[in-house]
């Protein structure tokens, strides 16, 4: 049963079938956004919510068999807890009365695509180790907006009260800033009062927009690259260790098969002397 349960969830077509399985059921429940649709046919969304559920639920026990006696093994893969709190969310008592928070599990479900897609599990890895560096950009595009924001809120907060008046206000106009969403009409304003004002959008601009960016994008694409290296290395382990489960399950149905003899060769022993003896 564990070989049988290894082979079918480790198979291609079952994997494409869980995801196939995956975007039905965000698709149901993306129509059940829609009242029309929920009158008409809810009876039959509801039976493939159950289905998919019934589905994940298989899949998820074939996967705890596979371990066999080890079970908890199961749990040391952060997505396969993942999967596993997703679909076992879906069983707390007293769920199917609170209509919106089941709804909102049965969405959580979605995001089963992340542990299924090993290109999706490496960008969010990506995502996960980059934080610490981005953590450290974030520090300084803090400063770098603490001060723009302090200078503008100085500069201009006379002239242009609605945008520059208060910090925080200053903080959500350098926001539209760096977004770039008519921030011209912010910097054309300033300038009827300080012609030079251009000086001050122009700069932030080039530094926040241009250089923190890019500098963000690399981080996450080097991210990526030591994710890619990681799960490589990863799976080339994983790998290893399967060759050499498999290896000691051989010796141990050898070791088996010669234990089995040497019974047989002594009942033949004890045979043949009991017939000496009768003779």
């Amino acid at each position: 049963m564990v070989q049988f349960a290894k082979r079918i969830t480790e198979h291609a077509v079952f994997q494409r079938f869980i995801i196939a399985v995956i975007v039905l059921n965000g698709a149901v429940v993306g129509l059940e956004t829609y009242p029309a649709v929920t009158t008409r046919w809810g009876g039959l969304l509801e039976g493939l919510n159950r289905l998919c559920l019934a589905i994940f639920t298989v899949e998820i026990g074939l996967r705890l068999l596979a371990y066999g006696r080890r079970p908890w093994r199961f749990f040391s893969d952060g997505w396969n807890v993942f999967d596993f709190v997703i679909v076992g969310a879906a069983y707390l008592p007293g769920l199917s009365e609170q209509s919106t928070l089941l709804r909102l599990i049965r969405l959580l479900r979605v995001l089963r695509l992340l542990s299924t897609l090993p290109s999706l599990q490496m960008m969010v890895a990506a995502l996960v180790h980059s934080i610490p560096r981005i953590g450290q950009m974030a520090l300084m595009a803090s400063l770098l907006f603490y001060i723009y924001a302090v200078a503008g809120t100085t500069l201009f907060g006379r002239h242009d009260p609605e945008h520059w008046g208060t910090l925080h206000v200053s903080l959500l106009s350098l926001f539209r800033t760096l977004t770039l969403e008519d921030w011209t009409d912010l910097m054309y304003t300033a300038m009827e009062a300080y012609p030079w004002a251009w000086l001050f959008f122009v700069s932030f601009v080039l530094l926040a927009t241009f250089i923190i960016f890019n500098m963000l994008i690399g981080i996450i694409l080097n991210s990526m690259e030591e994710a890619r290296t990681q799960i490589h290395q990863e799976q080339v382990a994983a790998a290893g260790t399967a060759d050499l489960d498999a290896e000691l399950q051989k010796a141990k149905q050898a070791l088996a098969d010669l234990e089995r003899a040497l019974e047989r060769h002594r009942e033949n022993g004890h045979g043949e002397n009991g017939n000496r003896n009768d003779a």
